[in-house]
């Protein structure tokens, strides 16, 4: 259902003024109107909010659009060229600008303060429209000319001209040209087609009305939902992190007893294998081993695709090791963490049978 409701702003704005001429138009059909505060009771509802800006304080122009142009261009010119056209500073003036139903583009200029004034106005009461129509605009344009009355707005125009009905004024511009004054049906009707299809709207700009976020309340629960599952997510992302980092350890200590054992001549455990390993190299000289091989190790673990396919302790305090990967660009990075970590690298590159990369290291204390 469409619900609209269109109320007019008072020439001059006061907080204290809360009455004022509105009608209500549902699904095209103007079913009410009135001219008190009883509007503000239909404001306050889930409905669409039009307001009426007076014609003596909007000012209206038309000119043919480009055809060259796109809607949007022609009607961002027709803006700038009526605000250069109009008395007064350009910065102290708004204008809208539309395509109108016989294809020109129709364009209305009020000063910023007005709107301003008028828009508070509205907020203070607590019916903030959606849009703001001139009421000259409401008036259905022909070739002959037109008059009605919109509430207390008397406006006059036809094809190309929209003007107050003022005597003085009407009688400059109309002369003894006829004028044919819409009866009540056809102002409904104008009124209805205003809501149903605004000719042009002034909340543009500076003064565009700021959409809220609305959450549909069907959609509260999965919301709710969602949120619970954060906290599982988190608990399931950290048990694969773990997981994962288990998985490392698992296998870093399986190539670490791999290649002790190869070292030793027999199979060994990771309790066995420090004992094993000092046995077969030499005590603890130098330093001892596993402050070596611990260092080439830590720099293994984020290089997944290098291994090491041989290793020895000589007495003197040297670990030698070969690395293979399928780029030596990855064992030059264990190299140089392992040269990070305080200790002298040597490195002998070459190739395997199999297309690999190969380095020969020797890994020593830097001190």
């Amino acid at each position: 259902m469409r619900d609209t409701l269109l109320f007019a702003f008072p020439e001059a704005p006061v907080s204290e003024r809360r009455d004022t001429y509105w009608w209500h138009v549902v699904d095209g059909e103007l079913v009410s109107a009135g001219a008190g505060e009883e509007w503000l009771t239909f404001a306050t509802r889930k409905r669409s909010l039009i307001g009426i800006a007076p014609i003596a304080q909007v000012r209206l122009s038309f000119s043919e659009k480009p055809a060259a142009n796109t809607d949007r261009q022609a009607e961002a010119v027709a803006r700038v060229a009526a605000i250069n056209g109009s008395l007064g500073d350009d910065d102290r003036l708004h204008a809208a600008s539309a395509v109108a139903g016989d294809g020109s583009i129709v364009t209305a200029i009020a000063s910023k303060d007005a709107m301003a004034a008028w828009l508070d106005w509205a907020r203070k009461l607590g019916a903030d429209p959606d849009r703001v129509i001139p009421a000259g605009a409401i008036l259905p344009l022909t070739d002959r000319w037109t008059a009605a009355a919109f509430g207390e707005e008397q406006v006059v125009g036809r094809r190309g001209t929209i003007i107050p009905d003022e005597p003085g004024l009407t009688a400059a511009i109309v002369g003894d040209g006829q004028i044919e004054t819409l009866n009540d049906e056809e102002v409904r009707a104008a009124l209805a087609n205003a809501a149903e299809k605004p000719p042009i709207d002034l909340r543009t700009g500076q003064f565009a009305r700021r959409r809220g976020i609305a959450i549909d309340r069907s959609r509260t629960r999965e919301l709710a939902v969602l949120l619970g599952l954060i906290p599982l997510l988190a608990f399931a992302w950290a048990l694969v992190s773990i997981f994962k980092i288990e998985r490392s350890t698992e296998q870093l200590n399986a190539e670490t007893i791999a290649v002790a054992s190869t070292t030793v001549g027999k199979p060994v455990t990771s309790e066995t294998a420090e004992a094993q390993m000092r046995q077969r190299v030499g005590g603890i000289a130098f330093g001892g081993l596993m402050a070596p091989l611990t260092a080439v190790y830590h720099a293994l673990q984020p290089e997944q695709n290098v291994t090491l396919t041989s290793l020895s302790y000589a007495s003197d305090g040297t670990l030698s090791v070969t690395f293979a990967a399928p780029t030596v660009d990855a064992i030059n990075r264990v190299l140089v963490a392992v040269q990070r970590n305080g200790y002298r690298v040597t490195a002998v590159p070459r190739q395997a049978p199999d297309g690999r990369a190969m380095v020969d290291a020797t890994v020593r204390s830097g001190a």
